[in-house]
């Protein structure tokens, strides 16, 4: 008699008829169920409020591996958790620099690039296949034809909204180069971005809304200086509090670069600690997030 993968226990006949080919008894079956449900709300509920942690994330696995969750039942809830979790680290402005193929300002860092269908306001919807480029300063649509690409400057950016963009089936789109298309009806979820001026406002249907919104969010703060502090930055190797004191005195608060003051402004090693700076007055100067991002790692 076949036994229980989760528990041991040998099935029983009906156990065996009633789930088929999953070889769990009836009790085990409801605590997996149970637990995955659990944590699928409570994901939800975290990342809606704060973002997921790397405590919660270590928690979860502590939990399914304890309870044994097989891995039909787990896999969708550890996918669903990674997926949340990477958001959360950009929203929290946990982002790294990319190589891009087009040419950027000296102290410009392309932080994402993904394709993008651009659906330009105008008399008549455009529909314009393409790709975004974002940067700390700007956004860049890249149309693929070379016509009708278009710039997002951050400073401008009133607001992103996910939206759904419903296409009239009498409408008529046209593409740039070629025929006009005619649709059936059609709904797609877009990012909207709404500027108070300049260019490059209206929809943009890309791969993963959600996590395109949060990018440019993320940037945006960046630029405006509204950008949250990484909730999880380590503690180890912090600055001891009287260098702070003296670093804060001797630069008078405010960044040594662009002379920002304010509340966004760090305490940054001239040699990187990864290359063996010290927590030293010599070694630590002040510099606001935006320009200690533009450092990044070098000397």
């Amino acid at each position: 008699m076949p036994s229980c993968t989760v528990c041991g226990k040998r099935l029983s006949i009906f156990e065996l008829f009633r789930a088929a080919g999953i070889q769990r008894c009836g009790a085990c079956e409801q605590r997996c169920g149970q637990l995955a449900r659990y944590w699928s709300a409570k994901l939800d509920s975290a990342f809606a409020k704060h973002g997921i942690s790397e405590a919660m994330e270590r928690e979860l696995y502590r939990q399914f591996q304890q309870a044994r969750v097989p891995l039909e039942l787990g896999k969708p809830i550890v996918q669903k958790m990674l997926y949340l979790r990477e958001i959360s680290r950009i929203r929290w402005g946990d982002i790294t620099p990319m190589r891009v193929d087009i040419h950027l300002d000296t102290d410009e860092i392309a932080y994402f690039s993904m394709p993008a269908t651009y659906y330009k306001p105008n008399k008549r919807l455009k529909e314009v296949p393409g790709r975004l480029v974002g940067t700390n300063k700007k956004c860049y649509f890249l149309s693929s034809t070379g016509k009708d690409s278009t710039t997002i400057d951050w400073n401008n950016v009133s607001k992103i909204d996910e939206k759904v963009l419903y296409i009239d089936p009498e409408a008529t789109l046209t593409r740039r180069g070629g025929r006009p298309v005619r649709y059936s009806a059609v709904s797609l979820e877009v990012i909207h971005v709404t500027v108070s001026k300049g260019s490059g406002g209206g929809s943009y249907h890309v791969p993963d809304t959600l996590y395109t919104k949060t990018f440019m969010d993320t940037l945006v703060h960046f630029w405006k200086r509204q950008l949250v502090y990484n909730k999880e930055i380590a503690t180890h190797g912090a600055v001891p509090e009287h260098v702070k004191a003296a670093v804060f005195r001797r630069d008078k608060g405010r960044c040594i670069q662009c002379g920002y003051k304010g509340p966004y402004i760090e305490y940054d090693h001239k040699i990187p600690r990864s290359k063996g700076g010290p927590n030293t007055v010599e070694n630590i100067q002040l510099l606001c997030r935006m320009c200690n991002l533009q450092k990044g790692d070098r000397l």
